[in-house]
């Protein structure tokens, strides 16, 4: 530890930092699954939304396809009668049967349009049963959503002004403490969930990997910053000491 430096009086910093850090945990824990259950209905929400709008998206492609097709039966119906007219004017055979035979072709491709129509009607059909079922799910989990976010809106509330407060003693702490400490801390904290832990039973506090005896002396006189050459930690004195 560079001069100049009371490792004590960061130390003791660093361990309110903790007991701060604790805290808001606490707090955090008192909304229980909360905060993550309307994460997890908000992501529902959306994957279903989407759904909802590829389904939307299909059904306006099949109606589309359905009018073409009508449009095409209502042309060559048009073209049908006025070969069936025709063949009350033909003077020959081979006039007969190549009308004759036009108009099979018609009727067969009438037939083809109309199955398909049948089946992109019935495709329809699927995908609106689907839709509504979506949607009644979408309408159930919004409700939900609303009575959780009023729950945890209820549980923010109760807590708001005692985070409020440990947020802002943590902010004075942390200009206080020096960086390299104050970074080292926060990353063990982010990795391990504590970034400090006293001793406990001749072990560090947050992993209960065994300390030798005569750092466990040196973290005692607070003459310096020790780390727990397991997980990394801060090692403080025992609670009380």
């Amino acid at each position: 530890m560079s001069a100049g430096v009371d490792v004590r009086q960061e130390l003791e910093m660093v361990a309110k930092l903790q007991e701060i850090d604790n805290k808001l945990l606490e707090l955090e824990q008192e909304k229980g699954d909360l905060p993550g259950i309307v994460r997890h209905l908000e992501n529902e929400i959306r994957h279903i939304e989407e759904e909802i709008e590829k389904l939307r998206q299909s059904i306006i492609e099949i109606d589309k396809k359905k009018r073409t097709i009508e449009g095409q039966n209502q042309l060559v119906r048009v073209k049908q009668d006025k070969f069936k007219e025709q063949l009350y004017q033909v003077t020959t055979n081979r006039e007969y049967d190549a009308i004759t035979m036009e108009i099979e072709n018609i009727r067969l491709e009438i037939e083809t349009n109309e199955a398909t129509q049948l089946e992109l009607m019935e495709q329809s059909e699927n995908l609106q049963a689907k839709l509504d079922e979506y949607q009644g799910r979408n309408e159930e989990l919004k409700h939900e959503l609303e009575e959780r976010k009023q729950e945890l809106g209820e549980k923010e509330e109760e807590t708001e002004q005692e985070e409020l407060e440990y947020r802002h003693e943590r902010e004075k702490l942390e200009v206080r403490i020096k960086k390299p400490i104050l970074a080292h801390y926060e990353r063990i904290r982010t990795a391990k969930g504590v970034g400090a832990a006293p001793l406990y039973a001749s072990a560090c506090g947050a992993c209960f990997a065994v300390v030798p005896p005569q750092r466990q002396s040196e973290i005692r006189k607070m003459s310096d910053i020790i780390l727990c050459e397991s997980c990394g930690v801060i090692l403080l004195p025992e609670v009380g000491e």
